[in-house]
């Protein structure tokens, strides 16, 4: 774990550059989170992280700490968590968005690591929050209950996950399947698809700047309320709830999220 508000990567997180190419191909989620993305998605709504900081208070207990912010970013939920007296731990994989939450509070604790492989020991956190559809990155469906099972060992006995991704039908429904957009001396030509077969929204992003041209992917697997429960149920945790957004509201056909909330046995 970052002491003094500094990140590194630490334990079982920990992953060379080397280990990261070696033999493959780099996934999609190594290479994106970078100076591009920084400058493509600048800025994110501070008053929607209120918000969600604030629904998921209300239900992770009177005592939520210690708490991990699991896929932090650049620490716009983990900002909102201080704001009120919280200093959570944030971990993400990103050094560059890493950097950023760092800069903008450098009392914030953060690693980086791989959520597959929490370099936590066991039974370290009463509450851990997975915000913004940062679940679902991985190809394999074993990588992405893997990190279902070290959310349940690095929580507590009784404590709770909240997880937000988004409701599929609602993703559909809105899909822009191309878009240019041009910022920063870039031009972004972005392109998205469902593939009905992997049941993954796929994005491809084309970045040209002067005469060079790079292209990065985003991918993320989509899931039903039935779906993600039962990933949950399988690694130990019971669920508690689920809803379709952050008022509140039941999961229905057209909910803009999927918000589930377990706790570890």
């Amino acid at each position: 774990m970052a002491n003094g508000g500094a990140w590194r990567a630490v334990g079982r997180g920990e992953r060379s550059s080397q280990q990261a190419t070696d033999n493959r191909a780099m996934a999609w989620w190594e290479s994106w989170f970078g100076e591009e993305y920084l400058e493509l998605y600048p800025h994110r709504d501070l008053a929607s992280a209120r918000r969600e900081v604030a629904f998921a208070l209300a239900r992770l207990g009177p005592d939520p700490t210690p708490l991990l912010d699991l896929c932090c970013g650049t620490g716009r939920h983990s900002l909102r968590f201080a704001e009120r007296n919280l200093t959570p731990v944030g971990l993400d994989y990103s050094a560059p968005l890493l950097e950023l939450a760092h800069a903008r509070n450098q009392a914030l604790r953060l690693v980086r690591g791989d959520m597959r492989a929490l370099p936590f020991p066991d039974g370290s956190f009463r509450s851990i929050v997975n915000f913004f559809t940062s679940f679902g990155y991985f190809r394999s469906e074993a990588d992405n209950f893997a990190v279902v099972a070290e959310i349940d060992r690095a929580l507590e006995p009784g404590g709770r996950v909240l997880c937000d991704t988004f409701g599929l039908n609602f993703v559909l429904s809105r899909l822009v399947s191309e878009e240019s957009r041009a910022t920063g001396g870039r031009e972004y030509r972005i392109r998205r698809w469902w593939n009905e077969e992997t049941r993954r929204i796929e994005k491809e992003i084309e970045v040209r700047r002067d005469s060079s041209r790079e292209t990065f992917r985003e991918s993320v697997r989509a899931y039903s309320a039935e779906e993600l429960t039962g990933m949950f149920e399988r690694a130990g945790l019971q669920i508690e709830a689920t809803w379709g957004d952050f008022d509140g509201n039941p999961v229905g056909p057209d909910c803009p999220r999927l918000i589930v909330l377990a706790r570890k046995r």
